[in-house]
């Protein structure tokens, strides 16, 4: 006859994937879907042991009289904890050796000079300066660019040539001499001694 239904968890009854159903004393077996869904073909009387790691073997026993032929039902298995021993790994051998090796651990000063060099903020700032626009500055730059854009949609933008305000901060910088070309400052490259 055809057997069919569902093995599905006794405290959540979710299904169960991959179950493995085996009939007891024979060679016929089936395995539940990933949804805990099975179906295949018994014999009346047979044993059916269902097995999944993490769960309690549960039997099943095919009972007799059945006349159409077809058997449905749902199948709840307990799950089941396997305590294991607590391992403890130590890189040094044994716990003892911790306390030499934290204790005595010498930092190469070369090293800890280098990470202070390559975090300085001048340094950083100066290095800055010179490089490219990653992918989140242009998009942000882009993103500005329409955002003003859109502002004056359908009128004429106004400019600045006709702003009073903008002309004093000119002839301000000017006098200053703001325009006057200055030296590049040149940027000291990273330490990468490794």
């Amino acid at each position: 006859m055809q057997f069919s239904g569902f093995a599905m968890a006794a405290d959540s009854m979710v299904g169960i994937p991959f179950v493995h159903i085996g009939a007891k004393g024979t060679n016929r077996y089936g395995t539940a879907r990933m949804d805990g869904f099975f179906s295949f073909a018994v014999a009346e009387g047979d044993t059916l042991i269902f097995t999944c790691i993490g769960f309690h073997p549960t039997t099943y026993v095919v009972p007799y009289g059945n006349e159409d032929n077809k058997i449905s039902t749902i199948v709840s298995m307990n799950k089941t904890e396997v305590p294991l021993k607590e391992v403890i790994i130590y890189p040094w051998g044994d716990k003892g050796n911790f306390h030499n090796y934290f204790v005595r651990a010498k930092i190469p000063k070369t090293l800890q000079e280098i990470g202070e060099a390559n975090t300085n903020r001048q340094l950083l700032a100066a290095i800055g300066q010179y490089l490219p626009a990653d992918g989140t500055e242009v998009s942000e730059r882009v993103l500005q660019y329409n955002a003003a854009q859109y502002y004056y949609y359908g009128e004429q933008a106004p400019q600045n040539i006709f702003n009073p305000l903008a002309w004093a901060e000119f002839i301000k910088a000017l006098k200053n001499g703001d325009f006057k070309q200055k030296p590049a400052p040149t940027a000291p490259a990273p330490q990468q001694d490794y």
